[in-house]
């Protein structure tokens, strides 16, 4: 008798998703996109996935027509962004169109700042045990942010029960604007995060500058501020995340902006 010819699979071709990629588009809907690199981590947070490993796993997403990967800057590696179709597999089915790749950049620096708190619990001051994004936040407080109130770009909860605003600043908007904001995130968190991308040249000064105003201004008018920190966020966050944060406190020292 002949070799029977094996029967074709039905699912042939398909792409199959299974329970760490739906958790990790689904982390992608919340941050809104992330560099390709950093997704290695979110993988798995051990830390035991290669880059390699993490760009494969992106290739086969965008086999699926999941996630679109798309290159800006050089240092920092391709950023990803969930489809339609991607959203829609993690639930969000009212998602809008794809913005433009610069539009997910300050995004990505974002998710790569969670990343960095979440693994360097010194920067945050306690490790991160939570996280509310920006969208969530606004959402959740849509009266604050009628009156005006400046909407944190992510909002990190804390193991000692506190919280901390966390905001990236990647262009300089003005002294004037970045000392009304960080005002603001000083007098309604325990702490304020800034975070400032290696590239960014003198914006850290320009930052710290607004902080040390802001934290003046606040106790000028007899209250007491939050926390202020500041953090770089590298040109690569894999694999030697531990040693790239700054702790809590150590450029706030320089810039005068230690508590008290």
């Amino acid at each position: 008798m002949g070799q029977q010819s094996r029967k074709e699979r039905s699912d042939k071709g398909c792409i199959r998703i299974n329970a760490r990629d739906f958790r990790c588009l689904s982390w992608l809907l919340e941050m809104g996109s992330a560099y390709e690199d950093d997704l290695a981590v979110v993988l798995d947070p051990a830390m035991r996935t290669s880059r390699d490993a993490a760009r494969a796993v992106v290739r086969r997403w965008r086999q699926a027509d999941l996630v679109q990967a798309d290159g800006l800057f050089a240092n920092r590696g391709r950023i990803v962004r969930l489809t339609e179709d991607g959203a829609r597999l993690v639930g969000e089915v009212d998602r809008a169109a794809v913005a433009p790749v610069t539009a997910a950049v300050h995004a990505a620096e974002t998710a790569r700042t969670r990343l960095l708190l979440e693994h360097q619990p010194q920067a945050a001051g306690s490790p991160v045990v939570g996280w509310t994004s920006a969208h969530r936040w606004r959402a959740e407080n849509r009266a604050a942010v009628s009156a005006g109130a400046c909407v944190p770009d992510g909002v990190a909860q804390l193991a000692d029960g506190s919280c901390a605003a966390v905001r990236v600043e990647r262009v300089y908007q003005g002294t004037t604007s970045m000392t009304t904001a960080a005002a603001d995130l000083l007098r309604r968190f325990p702490r304020a995060i800034y975070a400032v991308p290696g590239m960014s040249g003198g914006l850290a000064d320009l930052v710290e500058e607004a902080l040390a105003r802001a934290v003046g201004q606040i106790r000028a008018g007899g209250s007491e501020p939050g926390t202020p920190a500041f953090v770089h966020i590298p040109d690569r966050l894999v694999p030697d995340l531990p040693a790239l944060a700054f702790p809590a406190g150590q450029d706030s020292r320089r810039a005068g902006l230690a508590p008290a």
